[in-house]
C-alpha cells in the first residue's frame, strides 16, 4: 500500500465517510487512496472553509472530522478554522502535507514550520517520521481529539511518505483505540449538590455545549422538570429543551441569574457570555456549581461552592433520582416570577418583529425566518446584530437544529456549516442566516454548494456595514470618525445566480415570506438579500459592543 492509501483505509476504519479539502500537489496520493476507500472528497475554495466544513461534521456526527490541506498556506488557511474548533471543542482533525524528508531545511516548495503553528490552537500536533507510522499517528491525533474535553489536532505527513509504499502487515490500522469513558459524580460531591438543590428557593440551571456533547437532552428535561427550575441554554446547547418547554427560558435570562441563589452551570465556561459568572450579571451571594468533563475549567473566573466533573448524562440521570418528588412545587412561585418576566421582555420584542417600515427592520427579518424554521430546519447563524435577533425569536425543538461560531466569535462559517448540513442530512431544509460583512468572507463557497448539487438557502440581513461594531463606533466617536465599518448593499442575490444559483432582492418587509417559502422549497441554492436599515437595531436599544 501507498502512503496515502494507508491514510485513506485509516480514516475509513474511524468511520470518517467525507473528508474537506482543497487541492495540492503534496496531498494528491491522500486523494487517490480516499478513491479506494470509497471516502467523499468535498473540495472547498478556500482552506478555511474546509476546516470549518470538518467542525461542522464534527459537531453534527459528534465523532472526528477531517480536513485535509496542502502544506504551507494550505495550512496557514486552515488556521482560523481550526482556532474555532478549539474554542468550541470540536473534534477535528487536520492533515497537512509536507516537503520531502530529504529536503527538510533546505528552503523546499511550502515549507515551514507547521508543528510549532497549530500546537497552540491544538490539543496536539505531530508529524510522521515513516510510512508506516502513518496508522499509529493517525488514530493517536483521532483518539486525542475525542478524547476528554473534545477539540481539533494535526497531523503533517511528508510527500514522500505517501508515495512510498510499505507492505500491508507492516502498517497494522489500530481498531478499537478510543474508549470514552462516562464518569458519574462520585458519591460525595452527589450528596453536596443534593443538599445545596434542596435548600435553593431560587436555581437556575444553565445549559451549554455540553449537554449537546454528551447527548444529554433527555436527562437535562427529566432534571429539570423535577427540580422545578429554569433553564437558558446557549452556543450548542440550543435545542436541548424545545422552546415549547415549560422549563425552556432565552429573554429573562439577566433577571433570573440576578435574583438566583444557586445556579447550575452545565458544559459551558464562565467566559463573557456569562458574564465571566461574577456580579452584575451572577447575583452577589449566588451559589455556583459547575459540571464540566474538564476540570481545567471548573473554578476559572469564581469560587465554586462545588465543581464535579464527569459524563453530564450520566450525572444529571443521577441527580433526578436524587431531587425529592415534590420539588418542583416548591420553586413553582420562582418560575412562574421568570415566566412573567420572559413574557413581559417577549412583548417588547413583538413590537419591533411586527414593524412595517422601509428600509427593514432586523427584528423584522428576525420574525420572518422563525415564521418558516420548522422542527426539521437546520439554522446556521454567522453574523453580528441579524443573528442575534435570530437567536432571540427563532424558536428550536430539538438538540443540534441550530448551529453558530461559538465563542471565537469566528464570522465566515456560515457557507461551510450549511453545505455541510445538507450534505449530512439531504432531507431537511437547511437556513443560513448570514450577515453581509459574514457571507463576504466565505460567499464564494456558494458556488461550491451549487458545484456539489446541496440544494441550501441563505438570508442575508444587509445593513450595508459591520453593524456590530459600526453602531457603538457611532457612539463613541461620531459620524465623522466612523472609519472601516461601512460596506456597500452588495447585491448578494446576483453572485449567486452568477454561480448557477437563484437570488432575489427583497427591500419590503412583506416581500420577505414569500421569497424564504419560495427559496426553502426549491431544490436549488438561494440567496434571499434584504436590505436593512442600518439604524433600525440601534433603535430597540439592544446594541451591544462585540468585545
Amino acid at each position: 500500500m501507498t502512503g496515502g492509501e494507508l491514510v485513506a483505509r485509516t480514516l475509513k476504519e474511524a468511520g470518517v465517510s467525507h473528508v474537506f479539502t482543497l487541492c495540492g500537489g503534496h496531498i494528491l496520493p491522500i486523494y487517490d487512496g480516499c478513491l479506494s476507500e470509497a471516502l467523499t472528497l468535498v473540495d472547498f475554495r478556500h482552506e478555511q472553509a474546509a476546516a470549518h466544513a470538518a467542525d461542522a461534521y464534527a459537531r453534527l456526527t459528534r465523532g472526528i472530522g477531517v480536513a485535509l490541506v496542502a502544506p504551507g498556506p494550505g495550512v496557514t488557511d486552515a488556521v482560523t478554522g481550526v482556532a474555532n474548533a478549539y474554542a468550541a471543542r470540536s473534534p477535528v482533525l487536520l492533515v497537512g502535507g509536507a516537503a520531502p524528508q530529504g529536503l527538510h531545511g533546505l528552503g523546499a516548495l511550502q515549507e515551514m514550520d507547521q508543528l510549532g503553528l497549530m500546537r497552540s490552537i491544538t490539543k496536539g500536533a505531530w508529524t510522521v517520521a515513516e510510512t508506516r507510522q502513518i496508522p499509529e499517528v493517525l488514530t493517536t491525533a483521532i483518539r486525542t481529539a475525542l478524547s476528554g474535553r473534545p477539540g481539533p489536532v494535526f497531523v503533517e505527513i511528508p510527500v514522500d511518505l505517501l508515495m512510498a509504499t510499505v507492505e500491508d502487515r507492516l502498517a497494522p490500522i489500530p481498531r478499537q483505540y478510543v474508549h470514552r469513558p462516562r464518569p458519574a459524580a462520585d458519591p460525595d460531591g452527589l450528596r453536596r449538590l443534593e443538599r445545596l438543590l434542596a435548600a435553593a428557593a431560587r436555581p437556575v440551571v444553565i445549559a451549554g455545549g455540553g449537554v449537546y456533547w454528551d447527548d444529554a437532552a433527555q436527562a437535562l428535561t427529566a432534571f429539570v422538570e423535577r427540580a422545578g427550575a429554569p433553564v437558558f441554554m446557549n452556543g450548542a446547547g440550543r435545542g436541548a429543551l424545545p422552546s415549547s418547554h415549560p422549563n425552556a427560558f432565552a429573554q429573562a435570562r439577566g433577571f433570573a441569574l440576578g435574583q438566583a441563589d444557586l445556579v447550575l452551570v452545565l458544559g459551558t465556561p464562565l467566559d463573557f457570555r456569562l458574564g465571566y459568572g461574577r456580579p452584575p450579571l451572577f447575583a452577589e451571594g449566588a451559589k455556583v456549581v459547575m459540571i464540566d468533563v474538564d476540570p481545567a475549567e471548573l473554578g476559572r473566573n469564581r469560587p465554586l461552592e462545588l465543581g464535579l466533573v464527569g459524563d453530564l448524562d450520566v450525572i444529571l440521570r443521577q441527580l433526578s433520582e436524587v431531587v425529592p418528588p415534590r420539588r418542583a412545587e416548591q420553586t413553582a412561585p420562582w418560575l412562574a416570577a421568570v415566566r412573567a418576566r420572559e413574557t413581559e421582555s417577549r412583548g417588547k420584542l413583538d413590537g419591533f418583529c411586527a414593524s412595517e417600515q422601509v428600509p427593514v427592520a432586523h427584528y423584522r427579518l428576525a420574525a420572518e425566518i422563525a415564521r418558516v424554521v420548522t422542527p426539521e430546519t437546520i439554522v446556521i447563524g454567522d453574523g453580528g446584530d441579524i443573528v442575534g435577533c435570530a437567536s432571540k425569536v427563532v424558536l428550536l425543538d430539538r438538540p443540534g437544529q441550530w448551529l453558530d461560531p461559538g465563542p471565537l466569535g469566528c464570522l465566515g462559517v456560515g457557507p461551510s456549516f450549511a453545505l455541510t448540513a445538507k450534505l449530512l442530512h439531504p432531507g431537511r431544509r437547511v437556513l443560513l442566516i448570514a450577515g453581509d460583512g459574514a457571507l463576504g468572507l466565505n460567499g464564494m463557497e456558494l458556488e461550491t454548494a451549487v458545484r456539489l448539487g446541496l440544494p441550501l438557502t441563505v438570508v442575508v440581513g444587509n445593513d450595508g456595514g459591520w453593524g456590530q461594531i459600526r453602531n457603538p463606533q457611532l457612539g463613541f466617536y461620531g459620524e465623522a470618525r466612523a472609519v472601516a465599518t461601512s460596506l456597500p448593499h452588495t447585491r448578494f442575490d446576483l453572485l449567486a445566480e452568477a454561480f448557477g444559483g437563484r437570488g432575489v432582492l427583497v427591500r419590503e418587509p412583506d416581500q420577505i415570506g414569500p421569497a424564504l417559502a419560495r427559496a426553502l422549497a426549491s431544490d436549488q441554492v438561494w440567496c434571499v438579500n434584504v436590505i436593512l436599515d442600518p439604524e433600525a437595531y440601534k433603535k430597540t436599544g439592544t446594541v451591544s459592543m462585540a468585545i
